[in-house]
């Protein structure tokens, strides 16, 4: 198995402005480029908070690279509500599919994810908290326990590693992602749920690596970019 992920589904989840729905992009292209073409990845979009960063909106271009969109269709694409295609539960019970799915972290987001707690029996899954400590909600460790807690308690599922997504949009420096990964470990101590990945843009990736030599690097291509930010050095706040 990659040392991205252990298990065959992998919940991607975070605060609004973690960065999450790059990541669980990123995640279901790097299970793309890991397993061979007889192995179907899909991408769950299950966030039904976010309006305006959305993985659905990438469906096209996504197609194209071998990763299949699961998200509603029609009217529904860009609506506001619980509105999930029922093809979710057979993803996630397929045992031949490699799954990534992108939630909202917050109560509502949370509590959507509560209704396939029956596909996805512990020890099943990795469910992912993105973090990026210079956003509000995860800028301290007591807030992100407080976010953890709540995320477990509507989601009836468990929080298994973190995702460090330190980043400060096109200013981000290695440093950045070092000063973040001190938090992080300051939550691994008092939570025992260890750092899966850190995540940022190509750019930095080799001085991360340098830094963090023990934590998997997984490199941002950066497709949710919103239409002020151009350039490769935005790390994505969605």
């Amino acid at each position: 198995m990659n040392s991205l992920w252990h298990h065959r589904v992998s919940i991607i989840t975070g605060s609004y402005g973690s960065g999450k729905t790059e990541v669980a992009i990123n995640l279901s292209l790097a299970k793309r480029s890991f397993y061979g073409s007889e192995t179907s990845v899909s991408l769950i979009d299950a966030d039904i908070v976010n309006l305006y960063f959305r993985s659905r909106d990438k469906f096209e271009e996504l197609a194209k690279r071998g990763i299949h969109v699961i998200a509603p269709a029609g009217d529904l694409r860009h609506a506001d509500l619980p509105a999930l295609p029922a093809s979710i539960s057979g993803s996630l019970r397929d045992t031949q599919q490699q799954v990534v799915l992108d939630v909202g972290g917050d109560p509502a987001g949370a509590t959507v994810l509560g209704r396939y707690q029956a596909d996805l029996p512990e020890g099943s899954y990795d469910m992912i908290l993105v973090v990026n400590p210079y956003r509000p909600y995860t800028d301290s460790v007591d807030a992100m326990q407080r976010l953890i807690s709540a995320i477990e308690s509507k989601s009836r599922l468990r929080i298994t590693a973190l995702c460090n997504n330190s980043n400060l949009m096109g200013f981000t420096t290695p440093e950045d992602l070092l000063r973040g990964q001190d938090l992080l470990g300051e939550l691994e101590a008092r939570t025992g749920l260890p750092t899966a990945f850190v995540s940022c843009v190509p750019a930095i990736a080799p001085a991360v690596s340098v830094m963090l030599p023990n934590i998997p690097v997984l490199p941002l291509g950066l497709y949710m970019l919103p239409p002020w930010a151009t350039g490769n050095n935005y790390a994505g706040e969605v």
